[in-house]
């Protein structure tokens, strides 16, 4: 592929990765979330620069200063490097926590419940109260309708040192 047209096809791949991040239920730990902005840095600074150099794109735009080939190179260079957060940030680290992650429970406290919503018809709203954080997660219309406006329930999934992946949401048992 020659020229520019690498590296959009380049940016572009990886915008439609992070973008699959939007209808993955999970949540980062905070220490990935800033591990991933140093990935992102060295994955988008890394593939921006082998592209640089091997389309040469500076020549390909005919700059002349230093200055234009400067600002060439931040601004696409930035801009490979936030679309690497993009994908490194959720989607990578979904895909490794329901791969390799090991199985967990919470008990999680119902906030609010609400009909609708991104790429779901039953929501509701929880907070995890050993970590204070707050999530939403798709339930079937039976256990939705089912589940306190308000109360404790037991939130089953995936955990690894990148974050949490969702998986069910199941009533607590009486007495517990």
């Amino acid at each position: 592929m020659k020229g520019f047209n690498a590296y959009l096809m380049w940016l572009c791949a990886l915008a439609l990765f992070g973008a699959c991040g939007l209808y993955f239920s999970f949540y980062p730990s905070s220490a990935w979330q800033l591990g991933s902005v140093g990935g992102a840095l060295l994955l988008g600074g890394g593939l921006y620069a082998l592209l640089a150099w091997r389309e040469r794109l500076a020549v390909l735009f005919k700059l002349d200063s230093g200055s234009a080939r400067l600002y060439l190179h931040l601004t696409l260079g930035s801009l490979m490097a936030l679309v690497a957060w993009g994908a490194l940030n959720v989607p990578v680290a979904a895909l490794y926590t329901r791969w390799f992650g090991g199985d967990a429970e919470f008990t999680a406290r119902v906030v609010a419940k609400e009909e609708g919503g991104l790429g779901c018809g039953h929501r509701i709203a929880l907070v995890l109260d050993d970590q204070a954080v707050a999530l939403g997660v798709c339930v079937p219309e039976s256990l939705w309708r089912t589940l306190p406006e308000s109360g404790d329930v037991l939130l089953q999934g995936k955990r690894s040192g990148l974050g949490f992946s969702p998986r069910q949401v199941v009533k607590l048992p009486e007495g517990r």
